[in-house]
């Protein structure tokens, strides 16, 4: 038997200049019994009838309302994957799912990401707006933080409350591996360091 899967999420935007988001546009991703990803996506009528809407990007996602379709990035739009938590947002996700990367879908970790993301997109399973998760970033317990993600990288779990705003630290296990490795190549030019 050949069987199909469909999964969607709304896509909210920040407008520019404003504190409003507003539902922008339904992205459906089909996977094909091949294992292909076809992502489909429209404005709403709604958002298109605003004199304020934008384009989530002019050249991929043109404003219309015609549903545009994707096959790359597993059928996300590139300036929606944009939107989406970066490789260590996603193993937040994944551990706080309790869930490996292949039991999950792009749209997974769109739905379950930052909602501040590239581009002031937010995403949801249904038309209500999402509220946000936070009111500001919390980065004082910044010892916590980093016990919490070297426990995620040992396979321990983590409280919740700990992992929302971990969600919220994009890349910033790479630049402090990178302040590491810079630290330590300076230590190597300057005589008398090691």
């Amino acid at each position: 038997m050949n069987m199909t899967s469909e999964r969607q999420a709304y896509v909210y935007v920040q407008l520019p200049g404003t504190l409003d988001t507003v539902p922008a546009a339904l992205l459906k991703v089909e996977t094909l019994t091949d294992g292909t990803c076809v992502g489909r996506f429209r404005y709403g009528d709604r958002y298109l009838e605003r004199t304020d809407a934008i384009a989530l990007d002019p050249f991929q996602l043109p404003l219309g309302g015609n549903v545009q379709e994707f096959t790359k990035l597993k059928g996300i739009p590139g300036a929606v994957r944009d939107a989406g938590p970066d490789a260590w947002g996603r193993r937040v996700i994944e551990h706080k799912l309790q869930r490996s990367p292949g039991d999950l879908e792009e749209i997974d970790y769109l739905l379950n990401g930052p909602q501040d993301g590239a581009g002031y997109l937010t995403f949801s399973s249904n038309l209500d707006t999402p509220a946000p998760k936070r009111r500001y970033n919390r980065t004082h317990q910044l010892t916590d933080l980093v016990a919490a993600a070297e426990a995620i990288e040992e396979g321990k779990r983590v409280p919740e409350e700990i992992l929302e705003q971990l969600e919220h630290l994009h890349g910033w296990r790479k630049a402090q591996g990178h302040d590491r490795r810079r630290q330590s190549s300076v230590a190597r030019q300057v005589p008398g360091k090691k």
